[in-house]
């Protein structure tokens, strides 16, 4: 064969390397083409016409043909389009910003033109039509399950979507945390499953423990018992002082209404009930904290459930600076004590320098003298009296148990 193209060997290693590097300049080419079909018809044409080109030059070595010219003209009638395009694009790149500027990406306007019509059967479609082109796109599963739940009222298919969702590698913390709670709120709002969504919280904290994402899901598990809503519709009742009634002699005894301090004191009981069962309800316990140094006069038992908050170590800078600029507020309102509140202050500024909590920080300490002098013309808090015995959420180390 070598004698009949009349190739040496150092020749044919040499076509054979050639044509090692075109095939790896072709694959990638192949690769990055969004016509592959007619890129591969080309390279096939290619192929024979070089072929024909090796086979004439073997039987014409001297003096240039007509036969030469001819594979030569139909190569450049081939690959005209690609040569120039690769000889303009620098140029048009540096106009219109090259292919990045016009990457290919789902459409889900028409879904949602769709839906609006009260076509959800037809808009779940459209979405799964664009998913066909762009498997796994967050954006359009998270869609289709809230077609599904909201729209079709099909929560166990929303839950395959999101769990598919779920199961794709490498998303993001901040998606898989969305897309759980996202669950978790459809379990307990559509479904009224709270067992389930309990489940889709813990999940939560046992992917991402001590985050922030970990502590709301812990707020959110401790709020779904429905307690809540009881203790809010204590915190906001009207407390009202009952009106001496006539001839108290004939009548038998009547049943003494509680008093506010009465009612201040049951609901610090039952606040501290709520935090036995949920150490981490971080809403709770600062509710208890501003009862216990508004209503109740113990800046002390308000001062340790501050702390306990401003220790949690996956809260975030604005949780913590939030509870500490609390906790510098009791200490000038119910203490009178500007330098405590001083001292409070600057742990934000230690704690998270150069940040915007800081800079409020500094500022704030600028005024605490005014807020000293504002405090000191409201009314001395009222005396707690015999309740004392029964407020506290006893000192003691604080624990959790989704912290080791």
């Amino acid at each position: 064969m070598m004698a009949l193209l009349g190739m040496s060997l150092e020749d044919l290693l040499g076509g054979l390397v050639v044509l090692l590097a075109v095939g790896i300049f072709g694959t990638r080419c192949l690769l990055q083409s969004d016509d592959r079909r007619n890129l591969v018809i080309k390279w096939i044409c290619s192929a024979i016409l070089l072929l024909v080109g090796v086979v004439i030059f073997s039987r014409h070595s001297v003096g240039l043909s007509l036969l030469y010219i001819i594979p030569a003209i139909a190569l450049g009638f081939i690959w005209l389009p690609n040569i120039g395009n690769f000889l303009v694009k620098p140029l048009t790149d540096s106009f219109d910003g090259g292919a990045h500027g016009s990457e290919r990406k789902p459409f889900y306007f028409r879904a949602e033109a769709i839906r609006r019509k009260g076509l959800y059967q037809e808009a779940a479609a459209e979405v799964r039509q664009q998913l066909e082109q762009f498997p796994g796109d967050f954006e359009g599963m998270m869609k289709l399950a809230e077609i599904q739940a909201q729209d079709l009222h099909d929560l166990p298919s929303a839950t395959e979507t999101l769990n598919e969702l779920l199961g794709q590698s490498g998303l993001p913390t901040s998606r898989t945390v969305a897309i759980l709670q996202t669950l978790a709120d459809w379990q307990m709002n559509l479904g009224r499953d709270a067992a389930a969504a309990r489940r889709s919280f813990e999940r939560i904290i046992q992917l991402f423990p001590d985050t922030p994402a970990s502590l709301a899901a812990q707020q959110r598990i401790a709020h779904l018992d429905g307690v809540g809503q009881a203790r809010e519709f204590r915190e906001h009742a009207v407390f009202k002082v009952p009106v001496r009634e006539r001839d108290l002699g004939l009548r038998q005894a009547v049943r003494q209404e509680a008093t506010p301090e009465d009612e201040a004191a049951a609901l610090a009981e039952e606040y501290v009930q709520q935090l036995q069962q949920h150490p981490n309800d971080t809403e709770t316990r600062e509710k208890l904290a501003l009862l216990y140094g508004e209503q109740l006069n113990r800046l002390d038992l308000a001062v340790d459930q501050f702390e306990q908050l401003a220790a949690l170590p996956e809260a975030t800078p604005k949780q913590t600076a939030h509870w500490l600029e609390l906790l510098a507020t009791m200490h000038i309102r119910q203490g009178h004590d500007i330098a405590a509140a001083e001292k409070t202050l600057r742990r934000i500024i230690d704690r998270f320098p150069r940040t915007a909590v800081a800079s409020q920080a500094v500022a704030r300490i600028a005024t605490l003298q005014g807020e000293l002098k504002a405090a000191a013309t409201v009314t001395a808090a009222k005396a707690l009296g015999s309740y004392e015995k029964d407020v506290g959420l006893k000192a003691g180390p604080y624990s959790s148990p989704y912290l080791s």
